[in-house]
């Protein structure tokens, strides 16, 4: 797809991978709808993003995600790309996986952007085509213990991008999975973890030093190609790509 005054819808844009994407697009001429939680920190990003949009978005609220992408039509008349970006880590092993935080986990980090393609994809067609990425994660290629909620809720994901790249590839709607690795985010302080009480296993495991992993703005220039391109997976490193196989 063409970058140049397109509009691009960016999930979980009030920080890391998010705010990167949304001020690399804007860089390269996009006019972005920034969508998070956050209506301070939005509204203080927007004032650098000239002709942004912000519309504050709760990602497991299903009527709020249907009302920011009619939003976002309604304000610039279309919608050519979408990034789902928001999402959540949780560490937990299986026995201390909270069934409830796991149901919200699943419906930020897969339901959500699921509603939010399925609003997109009407536009896009009557568009004529339009292009998705939705980020996903490395843990989803590997057999990390205490992840497997997470990554989970990555390979889900990951199958259903996978499939709508055939389901949509004849309305000429691009869908494309990126897989960042440990990346300098605050991802690694907003994961949920088990309580005290729960945490029975790994109780004195090291915390992971995310400030050693890519830099936001490398998994943004990552997204950029995929909306170029339109393949169906990017990983933030070759030797990813063999993880999964």
């Amino acid at each position: 797809m063409q970058i140049k005054d397109s509009i691009v819808i960016v999930t979980g844009a009030s920080s890391g991978i998010g705010l990167s994407t949304a001020r690399l697009l804007t860089q390269q001429g996009a006019k972005v709808v920034l969508a998070a939680r956050s209506v301070e920190k939005l509204t203080e990003i927007s004032r650098e993003l000239p002709d942004s949009l912000v519309i504050p978005t709760d990602m497991t609220d299903f009527q709020a995600i249907k009302d920011m992408v009619r939003q976002s039509d309604t304000h610039y008349g279309r919608v050519d790309a979408l990034v789902n970006n928001a999402g959540r880590g949780y560490e937990a092993t299986i026995e201390e996986i909270d069934p409830e935080t796991f149901e919200m986990l699943y419906r930020l980090n897969v339901l959500g952007p699921v509603i939010a393609m399925q609003q997109v994809i009407p536009i896009m067609r009557r568009q004529g085509g339009g292009a998705i990425v939705n980020i996903s994660s490395g843990t989803s290629l590997m057999r990390i213990p205490a992840y497997g909620a997470y990554s989970s809720s990555k390979r889900a994901l990951n199958g259903l991008s996978l499939t709508a790249t055939e389901e949509l590839g004849a309305d000429n709607i691009q869908v494309s999975l990126v897989y960042p690795g440990l990346t300098a985010t605050n991802f690694g302080a907003n994961k949920i973890l088990p309580s005290s009480k729960e945490r029975q296993h790994f109780p004195n495991k090291p915390a992971t030093d995310y400030s050693s992993g890519d830099t936001p703005d490398y998994i943004a220039e990552i997204i950029l190609k995929a909306l170029l391109e339109g393949d169906a997976e990017y990983f933030a490193h070759e030797r990813m790509r063999q993880l999964g196989k």
